[in-house]
């Protein structure tokens, strides 16, 4: 059994999770790591005494000892670490989004695939308990035929305290919760459902032309079935999301933190609270499908061509005002 060293590009918030997640994983070994910012370089060495840091992102790529590369650098960063690695013969391990440039992210998706490399892109979807469970009710037939999904989004200030860090994330061209959290939605309602299409997107924006997203109302349409997009800040109130598919027998309400709610017409019930920690229970299977992926084997998470699918959407429900193939 093959265990992956790892060459991770980027240390924040989710590089950091990452590290933790790979050390902690019989699978994968953190080998390199990789950041511009000294300050993040110190927490991820505080937080892993063994770590070591590459000279540049080009010497961890190759780097003999480095099988597979995370990059968790910011968006528009991904397309050239992604056709590095694959002129390296590495393989692949992605954060989404993918990109922003829809034709940097084709060419460099193109370079992996034609290099025949095991690559993957991390959505929180990709193996969690949560999704798992509904995708297998889905697919037995106990939810019965799929009236609508609605995805509801709070947040009182963008970026979230714990990614504040970043500015980037605040901005238009990289950044916003659209992109960063939506995108997972979008993945999840994908593999449930099929391709989607937009019917119609209303962003709105700050007076600041740099600065992302402060609402997103959209309607999409999956495989004929209507998913309703309400998301935005501002307000007190908890953070959060609420990912609900509702059924005709069983309707689901997946959100923040993992959790699974059910409800067959009475009140929603916890399905999932026999597990004690369910962010880590959702790492340790993301990266036991990744391993399978590296492998070679058989697995649930998705590749980088998903992630490009995703990115479509994202970027088209970003532009304003968006009516695409409204019956």
């Amino acid at each position: 059994m093959e265990i992956y060293g790892t060459g991770l590009i980027g240390l924040g918030a989710m590089g950091r999770a990452m590290l933790e997640a790979m050390a902690a994983h019989p699978r994968f070994r953190p080998l390199l790591a990789w950041d511009p910012d000294r300050a993040a370089c110190a927490g991820a060495k505080e937080q892993d005494p063994g770590l070591v840091f590459a000279e540049s992102a080009e010497a961890l790529i190759r780097d003999p000892g480095v099988s597979v590369v995370y990059i968790a650098s910011p968006p528009a960063s991904h397309a050239a670490y992604l056709r590095a690695a694959a002129e390296a013969g590495k393989k692949i391990y992605c954060e989404k989004p993918l990109g922003v440039d829809i034709a940097e992210s084709e060419a460099a998706v193109a370079a992996v695939e034609a290099a025949g490399l095991a690559n993957a892109i991390n959505f929180n979807h990709g193996n969690a308990l949560a999704s798992t469970r509904v995708e297998e009710a889905l697919t037995s037939g106990a939810l019965g035929e799929v009236a609508k999904v609605d995805i509801f989004i709070h947040l009182v200030a963008w970026p979230r305290p714990f990614q504040s860090h970043a500015a980037w994330l605040a901005g238009r061209a990289q950044g916003g919760f659209t992109r960063e959290m939506i995108s997972h939605w979008l993945y999840l309602t994908r593999r449930l459902l099929g391709e989607g299409r937009i019917l119609w997107s209303l962003p709105r924006f700050p007076a600041d032309p740099a600065l992302a997203e402060l609402r997103l109302l959209a309607e999409l349409d999956f495989g004929g079935v209507p998913v309703v997009i309400n998301a935005g800040c501002g307000g007190a109130g908890p953070i959060g999301t609420e990912y609900t598919l509702w059924g005709r027998d069983i309707s689901f309400r997946l959100h923040s933190g993992g959790g699974l709610l059910a409800s067959d017409g009475g009140p929603w019930r916890e399905t999932l609270s026999e597990i004690d920690d369910l962010g880590a229970e959702d790492k340790r299977r993301n990266l036991d499908a990744a391993a399978l992926r590296f492998d070679g084997a058989a697995s649930p998470l998705p590749a980088l061509r998903d992630g490009l699918a995703v990115q479509r959407l994202v970027e088209a429900l970003l532009e304003a005002p968006l009516e695409v193939g409204a019956d």
